[in-house]
């Protein structure tokens, strides 16, 4: 019985060890001002958004795994559409982000199609396409090598929709929906690049 429980307990430790949700709503909650006064719904709004970020910080290299934009030498840039396609299916397997915003991504890639074919590009970043499409910026890597000691800030809730902000390098706003008794992802504002 004690070997079961020392086994248990270590198991426990590992996993809380690791850039587990548990983890990291226990770092960002430790705060007793964060904790007094929090609804039910303001914690799952937080624990949606410490969720996805958890989530992609562990999948961001299979979401990006296939070129957005078609670079091939000396011919203009375009939109690799099938891969756009691709990347939002593997995002939309998060579980956690609405349709509306898959679909915000979908017009943004027809309309950098379309602004490819009236102003082409062949050298340098592809305009729209030079900062990760999630995070909205560059240093994802670098945010996410902090994702620890994420700051969780106010969350708003009015009806079924909510705002959560906080900081992880840069200041962020995520804004979610309530479908089906769950709270998803809707919109990622980087109100720190605006």
């Amino acid at each position: 019985m004690k070997a079961l429980l020392i086994a248990l307990t270590w198991t426990a430790l590992n996993w809380v060890s690791s850039d587990s949700p548990a983890k990291i709503i226990a770092n960002t909650q430790s705060d007793a001002a964060i904790n007094s006064g929090v609804s039910p719904d303001a914690q799952q709004a937080r624990q949606t958004v410490v969720s996805f970020l958890t989530w992609y910080k562990n999948h961001i290299q299979e979401a990006n795994r296939s070129p957005l934009v078609n670079q091939t030498g000396g011919k203009p840039y375009s939109v690799n559409l099938k891969n756009g396609e691709r990347y939002l299916t593997y995002l939309k397997s998060s579980q956690l982000l609405t349709d509306a915003y898959l679909n915000q991504w979908r017009t943004f890639f027809k309309e950098r199609q379309a602004g490819f074919r009236q102003s082409p590009q062949s050298e340098g970043p592809p305009t729209g396409f030079d900062y990760d499409l999630v995070m909205l910026n560059q240093d994802v890597d670098m945010q996410f090598a902090e994702l620890k000691s994420l700051k969780m800030g106010k969350v708003v809730i009015s009806n079924n929709k909510a705002t959560v902000g906080f900081t992880l390098l840069d200041v962020y706003e995520f804004r979610l929906v309530r479908q089906n008794g769950r709270w998803l992802i809707n919109e990622i504002l980087n109100q720190s690049q605006e």
